[in-house]
């Protein structure tokens, strides 16, 4: 990385809206539980884990040369991807190791965290990629993280550590402990926005999920995808039953636009839909995903579409720019009993 392209990162947090935005929320929300006493204990427990999942999001997006994140009201869900609760972990034993090991001298202590600036950008990259708190703590994976990053990777212990220097000798002058506080919550952000971009800048990102794909079966992605999509339609059902059903429906086209075979994708969430208790929001989404198919002229899927929304509601519609080609496509299969429905 060439000194432009390290300045460049090194000023990223500041050049991102969101990013600024997401740093000062929780630099504000610390401070008021730092100075609330015993009920800042219980804000803690409440912003930590939301605090490290939206860190951990940020380096998988940029990891991935993809737009920063927002926190969003999802990142307090305690149940909410218990692999990004790591980090909570990892700072516990970290926490713990360096109380032990100051009793053995400054020696033993400096040597301690130079290894952990050293380990600990590469564990996190490797949980924010394939979401593995196992492998995550793996040697060997940590291993290959390094040789994969090259010299390029030592940028990072070096610039926060410089960046530790930096506030070590702020606070000595006395400056004010606002500022302190705020270069510290800068210096967080930047340990993962700097450690993604090294991974983004060597195309680790793709190696790294192709290597956690291969060492699944068949049957282990597609129940994981399973998965995954169960936590988009809740997410989705909580928006909607709210009165949010932009907001629902926008949730699960980003998540479609993800998935390799959008086909398969939209075809499960529109089945999805047809299991809640009300199936409006099942006939409101076939209008989206009989689009797709007509665009994709998928003939017999997009019949099919439209026989159950007619059955489910005989007054459904096609979005009208649809309705044409879907009374078309009923002629030309010679289904009278769309037709009549479609007509009226």
């Amino acid at each position: 990385m060439k000194p432009t392209d390290l300045l460049r990162e090194l000023l990223y947090p500041l050049t991102d809206l969101a990013i600024v935005m997401a740093m000062l929320f929780f630099w504000i929300v610390f401070a008021i539980a730092k100075a609330a006493g015993m009920l800042g204990i219980w804000l803690l427990v409440l912003v930590a884990p939301a605090y490290y999942r939206y860190l951990l999001y940020l380096l998988e997006a940029r990891a991935n040369g993809k737009e920063a994140p927002v926190p969003t009201a999802e990142m307090f869900d305690p149940a909410e991807n218990f692999w990004s609760l790591t980090p909570l972990v990892l700072v516990a034993l970290l926490i713990w190791g360096g109380v032990a090991v100051s009793g053995y001298g400054f020696g033993w202590s400096f040597v301690y965290g130079a290894a952990i600036l050293l380990v600990l950008p590469a564990s996190l990259a490797i949980l924010a990629i394939t979401h593995s708190p196992i492998e995550s703590l793996n040697p060997a994976a940590i291993a290959r993280m390094f040789r994969a990053c090259g010299l390029s990777y030592l940028m990072v212990p070096v610039v926060i550590a410089g960046i530790t220097i930096l506030l070590s000798l702020l606070g000595r002058l006395s400056v004010p402990l606002f500022f302190v506080d705020l270069g510290t919550s800068y210096q967080t952000i930047l340990v993962f926005t700097l450690t993604g971009a090294v991974l983004y800048s060597r195309d680790i990102a793709v190696e790294l999920r192709l290597d956690d794909q291969v060492l699944q079966t068949v049957e282990e992605i597609a129940a994981d995808l399973d998965k995954e999509r169960e936590k988009v339609a809740s997410h989705a059902y909580g928006f909607i039953s709210r009165g949010n059903r932009e907001g629902g429906f926008a949730h699960i086209r980003d998540w479609i636009q993800k998935e390799p075979d959008v086909h398969q994708a939209s075809a499960w969430f529109f089945n999805k839909l047809l299991k809640w208790e009300s199936k409006d929001a099942a006939l409101f989404f076939a209008q989206d995903y009989l689009a797709h198919l007509l665009h994709h002229d998928l003939d017999a899927k997009a019949l099919k579409v439209i026989s159950i929304c007619l059955h489910e509601n005989p007054g459904w519609k096609p979005r009208e720019n649809d309705r044409q080609h879907a009374l078309e496509l009923a002629q030309k299969y010679r289904r009278d009993d769309l037709l009549a429905s479609l007509r009226n």
